[in-house]
């Protein structure tokens, strides 16, 4: 377990502080799982990318989400989350301060003293390896391959391509996408190294793939 954080905000920025702070200690995962909740994803949005997860699809991070109301399927997180309202939450006197300290102690204990059953009760820290991919800071702009016609996402979440506007989604609004044709009429769309679905120029319109 890489961090615990008491969280004053669920804000993107707040959070991307955070995961910072974590990306450059331990380095950059190819995978993170959440649920569907704020801010790791938009329901109801294009692919449910937020402004977070098409942070990380920058960094080359492939956002994995859990099926609505399936928490099983991230049981493991499940299990540590109802450890720490059973051990620690509503035990410790005082503010944020003193509880984010005892989550500390408690964090440390689970990585390095803790059994895991199904870590052949090993410890998380005995078999723990940080990323090789490290975390050096943003791209101040996604470069693509040649034969890409890169274009902006404004901040309406709109591209132009050959005089016409495109609306691709607001959570890549400040980004380079990378459009590359194919023998169809339809244009493949990348984010970075990521392919998120067609553009139909002629329709004016995205046509995003149905699961990232």
């Amino acid at each position: 377990m890489l961090e615990t954080r008491l969280m004053r905000s669920k804000k993107v920025a707040a959070v991307k502080a955070v995961m910072q702070e974590v990306f450059y200690k331990y380095g950059l995962p190819k995978v993170i799982r959440s649920d569907n909740g704020t801010p790791f994803c938009a329901t109801h949005g294009t692919l449910t990318l937020t402004k977070l997860s098409a942070w990380w699809m920058s960094l080359g991070i492939l956002p994995d989400r859990t099926d609505p109301g399936s928490p099983g399927q991230n049981g493991s997180l499940e299990r540590v989350h109802a450890d720490i309202a059973r051990e620690v939450q509503g035990l410790v006197q005082g503010g944020i301060d003193a509880n984010q300290e005892a989550l500390n102690v408690w964090r440390d204990a689970y990585n390095q003293v803790r059994p895991n059953e199904a870590l052949g009760m090993r410890t998380p820290a005995e078999i723990y390896r940080p990323s090789p991919r490290k975390y050096t800071g943003d791209y101040d702009e996604l470069d693509y391959p040649p034969g890409y016609h890169p274009r902006k996402v404004f901040q309406t979440g709109l591209i132009s391509y050959r005089n016409t506007q495109i609306m691709i989604t607001t959570a890549l609004s400040g980004y380079m996408v990378g459009l590359r044709e194919t023998q169809s009429e339809l244009l493949e769309l990348y984010f970075g190294e990521f392919m998120l679905g067609f553009v139909d120029p002629r329709g004016a319109c995205f046509i995003p793939l149905e699961k990232l």
